[in-house]
């Protein structure tokens, strides 16, 4: 069987994900690359005795060593054995596109160019004549639509002749004095499989990683005297290539006349959704809506999902009394209230985070709320990892490395613990909003905000961040396929169903054993006194101990020590005391683990430690005002 490894390269938004989703379904493999927490997506397809491995890179502008996303492209293009590229590129901004594809056309790496959006362009009156690009470029251009399915079964049949795609590509050409640069530095360099000119040009470019195919560094400061007329020489290997993708596109783009006003209409959603006053209504009003069905399709589904573990477990209680049937009773019992509680929540909250990215929504919502953040001392840019906290707080402490300065950074993920991940979401709707009602999780989001901003009064006294303006490219309005976003959310709840199941299930035989054996007692009674202060039953310091470790074990280990009759044994406010000091913290021991990596283990530590302490003063706090009156 041949086997061909094609990676699939691209701006953010382009639409690399519906396609690898298009062209392999939702079987895909995501892993993180070796040494880093930047995620890769892999997907196989076999078509007769040939077997394509596509690899979904992390989306990128550039090829450069800015960024740890770019860095990882770079080497998955040039030491990762690749046999070619399918570099996605958005018709509605084909020249910004072309700039990532002359990168590596310079490498003589073969390309395909697959045009996305292509529908989508002509409804705002732009026409690609992808053959003329094609002719241009001298590489295969497949015009696709991967939401339909559309040059799909091309793009997969050019990808099985990529070896076999011309050298002759095209090339860009600099000014007589970066192009004698070019040839000097050249003329040094060790063999390797890559082209000395492109070598040249990234060394001319100050990518360090590239140093290590010259023969001799001296080379770098020989090259000046040629030099002297481009004191910033990579700026203006840059601006050539823009304006050659410029020249490229206007050569290939017609400009035709709309036949219906769809764009104008979509104008007009943004003059709604972007507006200074309205603009923040609709976004705060879309998410109460949102979180409204959250909680009244969850808490369907969850009542369900309990009364069938309920039954189960009292079958197995019945059997016999026996240590081994009741250990294996308590496991199977922390499994299945754990699904009962998180799985309806986690993955009805991935559905409609894909629901508003696929459509086009989040980016504006992103937008809208910049002004909060402004007022808690944080720049633009936090919105960001901010955002995506709002699905799992790992990867959006290591999103926070598009701020500025290590201390924005840091300020950044100072707030994390006010904002709940998929996980404390799943505690918020499945414990307090199932058990407590509605007002309860109001209420939790009202204080987790407050809190916040007690917060960021404290810290601004004592760093001082300097507001960044907020650069964020917004999509245009796209309908979205429920095929690709129910592919996306079971991709991101992968983690849950593969790693949180069989904790739930350890948690809950770890419980039982501990109860048999009196360490339970041994464990609560000297953390009795912060239940005390929290107006908790000094049980309820197990399942918190147990969701440090994963917050997802947090509602199931509730149940296991106090069943699934909790509004009969705690009082509304205890179940709202409960998911607040739940819920304001670092998260779990893998949200440390990266902040250890990111920030150290001194600054990593005092942070989850500030949290926790913090969190248990406000909640004993707040439980202490409220019972007053």
């Amino acid at each position: 069987m041949k086997d061909f490894k094609a990676l699939l390269i691209g701006q953010p938004n382009v639409g690399k994900s519906s396609l690898l989703n298009a062209l392999v379904g939702s079987k895909v493999i995501i892993s993180n690359y070796p040494g880093t927490t930047v995620e890769i997506t892999r997907g196989e397809k076999i078509l007769g005795k040939a077997k394509i491995t596509f690899e979904d890179t992390p989306g990128i502008y550039s090829i450069s060593d800015r960024s740890e996303e770019e860095k990882i492209t770079e080497k998955k293009l040039f030491e990762g054995a690749a046999d070619g590229a399918i570099i996605v590129v958005d018709s509605t901004s084909l020249e910004r596109n072309l700039y990532i594809v002359l990168q590596i056309l310079e490498a003589q790496i073969p390309v395909i160019i697959a045009l996305n959006f292509v529908e989508e362009a002509e409804k705002k009156g732009i026409k690609i004549d992808h053959k003329k690009l094609e002719k241009i470029l001298n590489i295969p251009v497949v015009p696709i639509n991967p939401l339909r399915g559309k040059g799909i079964n091309e793009l997969i049949n050019v990808t099985l002749r990529v070896k076999g795609i011309k050298e002759d590509i095209f090339s860009v050409r600099y000014d007589d004095d970066i192009e004698k640069a070019i040839n000097k530095i050249s003329s040094k360099i060790i063999q390797t499989s890559l082209p000395n000119r492109f070598i040249a040009l990234r060394v001319l470019e100050e990518d360090a990683d590239f140093y290590r195919y010259l023969k001799n560094k001296e080379v770098i400061k020989a090259t000046k005297g040629i030099l002297s007329n481009h004191p910033k020489v990579s700026e203006d290997i840059s601006i050539t290539r823009y304006g050659t993708a410029a020249f490229i596109a206007r050569e290939v783009t017609q400009i035709i006349k709309l036949r219906d006003k769809r764009g104008d209409l979509h104008e007009q959603f943004d003059k709604i959704l972007l507006h200074n006053i309205w603009g923040p209504f609709f976004t705060i009003l879309f998410f109460l809506i949102i979180f409204g069905l959250l909680m009244f399709l969850g808490n369907l589904l969850q009542g369900f999902l309990l009364n069938l573990t309920e039954g189960i477990t009292s079958y197995l209680h019945t059997v016999s009394p026996s240590i081994i049937i009741v250990i294996l009773a308590q496991a199977l019992y922390g499994l299945m209230v754990g699904v009962s509680i998180a799985l309806p929540y986690v993955f009805l909250f991935y559905l409609f985070l894909g629901l508003t990215e696929d459509v086009g929504l989040l980016a504006r919502f992103i937008v809208n709320l910049e002004t909060l953040l402004k007022k808690l001392g944080l720049p633009g840019k936090a919105f960001i990892p901010l955002a995506l906290g709002l699905g799992c707080t790992v990867p959006a402490i290591r999103a926070t490395r598009i701020l500025s300065s290590r201390k924005e950074r840091f300020y950044a993920a100072s707030f994390f613990p006010f904002v709940s991940c998929s996980s404390r979401i799943g505690i918020i709707m499945g414990i307090v909003g199932y058990y407590g009602g509605l007002f309860l999780v109001f209420s939790v989001y009202v204080t987790l905000i407050i809190s916040a901003l007690i917060w960021a009064f404290i810290v601004k006294r004592v760093a001082y961040i300097e507001n960044q303006p907020l650069l964020l490219e917004l999509p245009s309005y796209r309908r979205p396929l429920m095929e690709n976003i129910i592919t996306k959310s079971w991709i991101r709840m992968k983690d849950f169903v593969y790693l949180v199941i069989p904790l739930l299930a350890i948690g809950g035989a770890i419980y039982a054993v501990l109860n048999i054996t009196g360490i339970t007692n041994i464990i609560v009674e000297p953390l009795s006194p912060i239940a005390q202060w929290l107006g908790l039953p000094a049980v309820t310091i197990i399942p918190l101990i147990f969701g440090f470790l994963q917050k997802d074990l947090t509602g199931a280990m509730l149940l296991s020590v106090l069943g699934s009759n909790i509004s009969t044994i705690l009082t509304p406010l205890q179940i709202y005391t409960f998911g607040l000091v739940a819920t304001m913290q670092i998260p779990c021991v893998i949200a440390l683990g990266m902040l250890i990596r990111e920030f150290g283990v001194k600054k990593a530590v005092l942070l989850t430690g500030i949290s926790i302490i913090y969190g248990l003063l406000f909640a004993g706090l707040i439980w202490r005002i409220i019972s007053i009156f």
